[in-house]
């Protein structure tokens, strides 16, 4: 019954703003009242679960193990505190065009995240990616600039295309099962599919395989189909951003993992190397952006694509690799929702996402310059962060496996990537403000989401509960890891 409240809580919040009462300023208590009330049933989902169990729901289509449990979580905790920054942002009039679409939106965009999350049906949860889409595609443009329209019909073309690779996987995936003389009984059910031996015609369940996971990585925004990112990120406003960055991706990384954890023993080779092909490219460009990048934003974006590319060979390489690629994702999920929020911050107040215009955030804007600085030092990779420890676990067992030319080749682009990040974003903290006299206020609950994620960030990398590291254990374990 709780798992699923989770999913109808945001709908009725969506709802409410039907009422004229819960319109205008009011639409902000609906937002983060519905994202409070979601955050306490996740935990309570989490609570009640008992570890190493399955329990589904709706005939089978919606299940709570280990991998929903943990991203319905993260997902939660991250949407709650985006909406305690949007809810400063309309306390303070810096959200321009209609509140209740926005709210709505939103709201109907995170239904359908925690139902992707939830779901044991690969068609469903396809649909349910492709209902995010369609929801949220709209609020990327919602300061209403062509560029930013532009933005989101990229977004939405890339999206649609990536989805329908998927979707055409799945095609040909259910051609192999039934194979030439029907040995399996056709079904998308994960646990279904679980009990199969064998998927049948090789040539057809192959060509799905590739297929799922190619359409899964544009929406990732893995190389080669990786430009829609960087726009979209950038002329979204911030907590859209952080949306993109931090809740659909999750979404989309744990139907990766479930394609992966579920198909990988048909064909464990043509899933490694497709995954380590798109992750070194995707490093590769990205390293290449950031080096000439001048929007700290789209820099940003492009460290998204490095990101995704870091999990990509993380998956890759597998076994031993599986507990930090867990890890490294659940911590990347707070640096970017970090980063995005802190991004917003500094483009309201000089106007400006250029790298060169900004000097002395640390004088100016004391808060925003110390989040952002944490966040990029998590994004880069330092102790005592999560992402830290989950990128050491990774490079150590790419080691351990053998995979060493791929391994001196991260270490390489990494280097790279560190230098050219610091060079262009610690002179906009630390370097001589144009202006010594100008000390505006700025109050710390515009910070407030930020500087909790930093929390959970340097406990991921110093101290996890083991109830947490467990719950991550199990997950990993579904991907082959031991």
């Amino acid at each position: 019954m709780i798992p699923a409240l989770c999913a109808i809580v945001p709908i009725l919040g969506a709802l409410l703003l039907l009422i004229p009462q819960c319109r205008g300023r009011a639409s902000a208590a609906v937002l983060i009242g519905s994202s409070f009330v979601e955050t306490v049933l996740a935990g309570t989902v989490a609570w009640s679960w008992t570890p190493g169990s399955s329990e589904y729901l709706l005939d089978r289509y919606f299940v709570v193990d280990a991998s929903s449990v943990l991203f319905l979580g993260l997902i939660s905790i991250v949407f709650f505190g985006i909406t305690v920054y949007v809810c400063h942002r309309l306390s303070t009039r810096l959200m321009p065009g209609p509140i209740e679409s926005f709210v709505a939106r939103s709201l109907l965009f995170f239904a359908t995240c925690v139902m992707a999350v939830l779901c044991n049906h690969l068609q469903a949860m396809w649909v349910f990616l492709e209902l995010g889409t369609l929801a949220i595609a709209p609020l990327i443009f919602y300061a209403r600039g062509t560029s930013a329209l532009k933005a989101s019909w990229k977004y939405l073309q890339f999206s649609v295309i990536g989805l329908g690779f998927n979707f055409v996987g799945l095609l040909c995936l259910a051609r192999g099962m039934g194979g030439a003389h029907g040995e399996h009984e056709l079904t998308f059910f994960l646990d279904g599919l679980q009990q199969i031996p064998t998927l049948g015609e090789p040539m057809w369940w192959k060509l799905g395989l590739t297929l799922m996971v190619f359409g899964l990585g544009t929406k990732l925004g893995l190389a080669p189909m990786y430009s829609w990112l960087p726009d979209a990120y950038d002329e979204a406003p911030p907590s859209i951003a952080a949306m993109l960055s931090a809740v659909q991706f999750n979404c989309v990384i744990l139907a990766l993992f479930r394609a992966v954890g579920l198909l990988r023993s048909f064909d464990p080779e043509l899933i490694s190397n497709e995954l380590i092909a798109m992750g070194l490219l995707s490093i590769s460009v990205a390293a290449l952006h950031i080096i000439k990048s001048n929007n700290y934003k789209r820099l940003i974006a492009y460290a998204s694509i490095n990101h995704a590319g870091t999990i990509a060979l993380g998956l890759g390489v597998g076994k031993n690799a599986a507990y930090g690629v867990v890890l490294y994702v659940v911590s990347n999920a707070f640096v970017k929702a970090v980063l995005f929020l802190t991004c917003g911050n500094i483009t309201a107040h000089f106007g400006t996402n250029q790298i060169s215009a900004l000097r002395g955030m640390i004088r100016v804007m004391p808060f925003s310059a110390l989040t952002f600085m944490l966040g990029i030092f998590a994004l880069l990779g330092f102790a005592p962060f999560g992402s830290f420890l989950g990128e050491v676990i990774m490079l150590s067992n790419m080691v351990e496996g053998r995979y060493l030319a791929i391994f001196f080749f991260i270490c390489i682009v990494l280097t790279v990537i560190l230098v050219a990040t610091g060079r262009s974003l610690f002179p906009m903290i630390w370097g001589e403000a144009p202006d010594e006299t100008a000390q505006p206020h700025e109050p710390i609950w515009s910070n407030v989401s930020s500087l909790l994620f930093i929390l959970i960030l340097v406990s991921l990398g110093i101290y996890t509960p083991a109830s947490v590291t467990n719950l991550m254990n199990e997950v990993a374990a579904s991907l082959g890891g031991r």
